[in-house]
């Protein structure tokens, strides 16, 4: 007779059935990305949008508590010692040292006031035209942005705890600035064993001199590189204790990080590779599956996303991405690492010293791709080059692998010291010299001085006049968001052009007084935007309130008369 093992069987059916429903739940996200215009499709995704990213916070939250339940086993009193001095070092120079302002304009802008849609309405979108009412946004013309939105989600989440301005922002970035420390100490003890390492990778992180400057900004960029450290350290738990709880919570935790930035993506391949190596034989379990239909089910809002804003332009006429960016682009981002009063070299020697090694050979491989990953893809992006505007930006990215093979290296010169003794002396000694080179930096960290100085200005200028506007006013400006963050009503001045009849809508509704923002976007070489702001003020006949110059930008405020007044 021919035994037939049931268990077998059984776990082979399950297997076949998980999938199947993957497969599934991959056709039918297609069809639904592919065959629903895009018009309609950003419909859709401006209500769901808000409902996936707080179910994907909702169910990440209680798998990080279970999480964190079983890594306290692993974890012990030194290195809550141990993790002290970085976290305080590195929340001590992003609040104190680094000036707090924003660097990208105007996208931080532009994600303060979708996380305020977000907040108040429940929707993914850029707010045109708003009145404030009762303290809350009131949106009657929108627009779906081409950002990815889990960061504007997390400054809702912060607006309703905190309520709404523009400080809320830079509170999220310096808490993601303290959790990535954490998070990168964390890593290297699951993944290495080696505490030595972890202390000197969470110092070393919290001592990279853009990483505190733009901690210290209203930028995705800290968040997004946070992100991706979460969901590589609970991969890292799960091929060390192969609980289920664990996998799940990698599945969230990636579904999560790939929604910050386009590029964010790329931390999926380092999962995978980490798993592969580490536990291969993960993928031949249902559960596994089960994980990538919860990732598939989390993450599908946003590759419809993707879909829909797939011919944006991203601000070129060219190719966004091709291969004949990669030589001008890694002349400035190679030696960016290596010759740049940017970022210490320092830590690029350290990093090939803890790099090559046998032991924990997969760890190590992993920690290298995901430095290359992140590294290569801006190589092939139109403005990928450190050197582009404020793109060393996108250098945040590979600071928690790099910081990661420099612990390794650190730790490594550490063990050529024999005595135990002698050992800790040299942490001592070179956690002070690691210091002490910082202060090297410590200038360029101080520093404001960027390419965006007259957006910086014109942001600041248009802040000093909130408090001096009348309750129930109108600012019509090409930046209304920014106004609605401060609790000012604003609207896009191109709608008012295109219908002047509104002009007499708007002074009716608004009794506080009608106001036009001559700002940045009124001084560019743009014909179109220069229209805009010479064509209104033909409009209606305007007085000047205040008015501003800095360098060769002009900056004002007028009052807008009523229509009986105008020629």
């Amino acid at each position: 007779m021919i035994e037939v093992d049931a268990g077998g069987v059984a776990r082979r059916r399950g297997l076949v059935g998980a999938a199947a429903a993957v497969a599934s739940a991959l056709v039918a996200l297609a069809a639904w990305t592919l065959l629903t215009p895009v018009a309609v499709l950003r419909q859709q995704l401006n209500v769901l949008q808000w409902w996936s990213l707080e179910t994907c916070v909702a169910i990440g939250v209680v798998l990080a508590v279970a999480v964190l339940r079983q890594l306290s086993g692993r974890i012990e009193r030194q290195d809550a010692l141990a993790v002290a001095l970085p976290l305080i070092t590195g929340l001590t120079l992003t609040l104190a040292a680094a000036p707090r302002t924003n660097r990208i304009f105007y996208d931080e802008q532009i994600y303060q006031n979708i996380g305020q849609n977000l907040a108040d309405l429940r929707r993914a979108q850029l707010c045109n035209d708003g009145a404030i009412q009762d303290g809350r946004l009131r949106c009657s013309s929108a627009e779906y942005n081409k950002q990815p939105y889990a960061y504007p989600h997390l400054l809702s989440v912060a607006y309703q705890l905190f309520g709404v301005g523009p400080t809320p922002a830079f509170i999220v970035n310096a808490a993601a600035m303290g959790l990535s420390i954490c998070l990168v100490y964390l890593v290297v003890v699951v993944l290495f064993a080696d505490r030595i390492a972890a202390f000197f990778a969470a110092l070393l992180f919290s001592l990279t001199p853009q990483q505190i400057v733009w901690s210290a900004s209203a930028a995705v960029e800290p968040s997004a590189s946070a992100a991706c450290v979460a969901a590589l350290l609970a991969a890292a738990w799960f091929v060390r204790s192969r609980t289920t709880v664990s996998l799940a919570a990698t599945a969230v935790a990636a579904a999560y990080a790939i929604q910050f930035r386009p590029e964010s993506l790329l931390i999926v391949p380092v999962i995978a590779l980490l798993i592969w190596l580490c536990a291969r034989q993960e993928f031949g379990e249902r559960r596994m599956w089960w994980a990538g239909l919860l990732f598939v089910a989390l993450a599908s809002v946003h590759v419809a996303h993707t879909a829909a804003i797939r011919n944006e332009g991203w601000g070129t006429t060219q190719a966004r991405m091709s291969l004949s960016y990669v030589r001008g682009n890694l002349m400035a981002n190679g030696w960016f690492y290596l010759t740049d009063r940017r970022f210490p070299a320092l830590y690029s020697v350290l990093a090939l010293v803890g790099l090559p090694g046998r032991r924990d050979w997969a760890a190590r491989l992993t920690v290298a791709w995901y430095f290359v990953s992140f590294f290569a893809v801006a190589l092939v992006f139109y403005a990928g080059s450190y050197n582009y505007g404020a793109d060393v930006r996108y250098s945040l990215a590979t600071y928690p692998p790099l910081m990661i093979a420099a612990g390794l290296g650190l730790s490594r010169v550490v063990g050529w010291i024999g005595q135990p003794r002698l050992q800790r002396a040299a942490v001592a000694g070179l956690a002070v010299a690691v210091a002490a080179q910082f202060a090297w930096y410590l200038p360029a960290v101080r520093s404001a001085d960027d390419g965006a100085w007259a957006a910086r200005a014109d942001v600041q200028f248009a802040g000093s006049l909130v408090r001096d506007l009348p309750p129930n006013a109108y600012v019509l400006t090409q930046n209304p968001g920014m106004f609605q963050v401060w609790g000012v009503s604003a609207g896009q001045v191109s709608m008012a052009v295109a219908d002047p009849a509104r002009l007499d809508a708007l002074a009716a509704r608004y009794t506080g007084g009608l106001y036009f923002h001559w700002n940045f976007w009124c001084n560019v070489e743009d014909p179109v935007q220069q229209r805009f702001c010479t064509r209104l003020l033909e409009l209606r006949t305007a007085d000047l309130v205040r008015e501003q110059r800095v360098r060769d930008q002009r900056f004002a405020l007028y009052r807008l008369r009523a229509s009986a007044d105008s020629p």
